[in-house]
């Protein structure tokens, strides 16, 4: 009763007001929640994350199918065709298990496809085209409230954990990572969300709603700027870009892009100003007081640019002069102009050598200062050597590639230069690498299928639901461009955040006059046994990958048992745990290594070489298998195999420090 009258209550007057259905406030609060919270679990980067956000999302499924809550009727043909896409990338990566090195690493690649596969079907089936405004809306919410978070974890130390990060990468502490633990994945979700704040801004008749989704602009441009990050530069400007040249509302566009320019250089300024909060070094007096200050300029510019594009909106809509379209062409004409002299003022050579530059060249960057002079610079971060690792890849095996989950391995042992990473910092081209042309094709079809389809909309629609195609096509395609250039794709928040707009632009063109026409997957030819059939049959495929899921993160749960007893000194509780997760996932090599350093740990080394013998077989280009396994081969006194074993797992890692001065053929001292 109470909790009516106080709480719910003014939520609902407050929502009508809005004039908010209870069903729109309901779905851009689902999304918006959702969308943040796998945000805020670190990206849900890591594998119990992601599998339990997997289960979640087919079990959401299985239930909306069983209940007939989710039904697939006259679904558009590019979501048929994208599905098809998306799962012939689940299915190829699964095959490759066959030839990958590590058929454990390749059956987490195939469980994050299917994964994104399940995101994509969800909103397919639970989207309609009435209420795409409001799937924008809970993104432009969830993008505004990650970079609030953002900040404030930068503005006022100590409310939230670094995550580590300045333990464990101490030289980019200073960039902005909370609470996707990525600088530039944290710059690229909150700069996706930039081309649906635009189209709020434009389309919406609200006059608080329109300068609300413009407040937030200047302060991504500040995450985007703490992160030093140019992925997220570029995103936002891929994102712009791509909004303004579908959009029929440019000058409208531009009026939302001046009053967002003017406070993100407000916001940027403030900043620039304060460079112990940007630079560091992070926990003194000095960064509390100037985060103080700066908390309270860049809140006063999202609010004044906000509040300068809402009157500015009231003062044009009064006007009865429009501009002649072509003069919005001659200034976007001229703006490519100005972009392209630019570009070649900046001395694209010498722009090109410095991007070559691998990592462990010096580079000149004020110690003070580092956020500003490295988002100025032109160097890639190894990204160079990181793709042409890749294209090496592909080119020892064209046709299948390595499998899924190799390029790791394959990166170590024939990188020109130290410098660990896990992911070729281009989907493209690690596709390349992995699953060869096939798998290339396949996810380049995912992308460019997605950026058509949205395209092609736009451009035969108009009025406020152009605005809205424009936006999503503008979100999808900057986050394309920026899973060409980082590993955002491994990066579960990020490619989640991109999928729902995806799924917006193919799977919301039900009952659409549009060209795109719809496919009645219900239609009477097929006959009812067919469709009984084909259900089952989805059902079944569905258990099938709730069940795929349920492995490796229940292997993992059992892994960690297993450590957690190590540390309570149960050998006997450790080694049924590791035995657990050896019986649920068979062909992962991580539960033998565990048994391996268990029995290592209680002097039973026979046992050791045994278990580490056998994930060895099931992950053979592993160093660190081959260097336990010499270091278990010391204990038991067999120098020979000893020798061996570090030799090859020298030739598996031959740049790494952590071998310092060893000698093939010998043993450290």
């Amino acid at each position: 009763m109470y909790q009516h009258v106080f709480f719910i209550t003014p939520i609902r007057a407050a929502v009508s007001r809005l004039g908010i259905s209870a069903q729109a406030f309901l779905t851009t609060l689902l999304v918006s929640a959702t969308t943040f919270g796998v945000a805020y679990d670190n990206g849900s980067y890591y594998l119990p994350s992601r599998n339990t956000l997997a289960i979640a999302v087919w079990w959401v499924v299985i239930v909306g199918i069983v209940l007939r809550l989710l039904v697939a009727e006259s679904l558009p043909r590019a979501a048929l065709a994208i599905t098809g896409v998306m799962a012939g990338l689940a299915a190829w990566t699964f095959t490759s298990i066959f030839w990958a090195s590590s058929a454990e690493n390749a059956f987490n690649e195939f469980n994050r496809v299917s994964l994104f596969l399940g995101v994509y079907v969800l909103v397919v089936l639970t989207a309609k085209r009435s209420a795409i405004k409001w799937w924008c809306a809970g993104l432009e919410i969830s993008a505004a409230l990650i970079a609030l978070i953002a900040l404030v974890s930068r503005f006022f130390p100590g409310t939230f954990s670094d995550q580590g990060l300045a333990r464990n990468l101490p030289s980019v502490a200073n960039r902005l990572s909370f609470p996707l633990g990525y600088w530039n994945g944290l710059a690229i979700i909150v700069a996706l969300g930039v081309p649906l704040l635009l189209h709020t801004a434009i389309s919406s008749r609200n006059t608080v709603i329109r300068g609300l989704a413009i407040a937030p602009i200047p302060a991504i441009v500040s995450v985007v700027y703490l992160a030093s990050s140019r992925g997220g530069a570029i995103t936002a400007f891929v994102g712009i870009v791509t909004f303004v040249a579908l959009t029929d509302k440019r000058w409208n566009a531009g009026l939302a892009l001046l009053w967002a320019g003017l406070g993100s250089i407000a916001a940027a300024v403030v900043l620039i100003s304060r460079k112990e909060l940007v630079n560091g070094p992070f926990g003194t007096s000095v960064v509390e007081h100037q985060g103080r200050s700066a908390a309270i300029l860049v809140a006063l510019a999202c609010v004044l640019a906000g509040a300068m594009y809402a009157a500015s909106r009231l003062f044009t809509s009064r006007l009865t002069i429009r501009p002649n379209p072509w003069l919005g062409r001659g200034v976007v004409i001229s703006l490519a102009v100005l972009a392209i002299v630019g570009a070649v003022a900046s001395h694209p050579i010498k722009q090109y050598g410095e991007f070559k530059r691998p990592p462990s060249q010096p580079l000149h960057i004020e110690a003070n200062d580092y956020v500003r002079s490295h988002l100025l610079s032109a160097r890639g971060s190894g990204r160079w050597q990181f793709w042409t690792s890749a294209v090496d890849q592909w080119e020892s095996h064209p046709v299948l590639g390595n499998g899924a989950g190799s390029y790791e391995t394959w990166w170590l042992k024939h990188a020109p230069i130290f410098f660990p990473v896990k992911n070729a910092h281009s989907l493209y081209l690690e596709s390349l690498g992995e699953l060869g042309v096939i798998g290339l094709l396949l996810t380049l079809g995912f992308a460019i299928g997605g950026i058509a389809t949205g395209v092609m909309r736009s451009l035969r629609s108009s009025g406020e639901e152009r605005v809205a195609l424009a936006a999503l096509t503008a979100s999808f395609t900057a986050y394309a461009v920026a899973a060409g250039i980082d590993w955002m794709w491994e990066l579960t928040a990020v490619t989640v955040f991109a999928l729902i707009p995806l799924a917006l632009l193919s799977g919301t063109a039900r009952n659409s006059r549009d060209s795109l026409k719809a496919v009645d997957v219900n239609s009477s030819t097929t006959g009812r046994r067919w469709r009984f059939g084909l259900g089952v049959g989805a059902l079944v495929g569905i258990w099938l990958l709730i069940c795929a899921q349920g492995i490796p993160l229940f292997a993992a749960l059992r892994l960690k048992d297993s450590e957690a007893e190590v540390n309570r000194g149960n050998a006997t509780a450790a080694i049924n745990a590791a035995t657990d997760a050896k019986n649920l996932q068979p062909w992962a090599s991580s539960p033998y290594l565990q048994l391996a350093l268990v029995y290592k740990r209680e002097g039973l080394n026979v046992e050791a070489h045994k278990w580490i013998k056998s994930a060895i077989k099931r992950d053979a280009q592993n160093w660190q298998l081959w260097y336990i396994a010499a270091s278990i081969e010391v204990k038991m006194g067999d120098a020979a195999s000893a020798r061996a074993s570090l030799g090859r797992a020298y030739s598996l890692n031959p740049r790494s420090t952590f071998f310092g001065g060893y000698k093939p053929g010998t043993l450290p001292k």
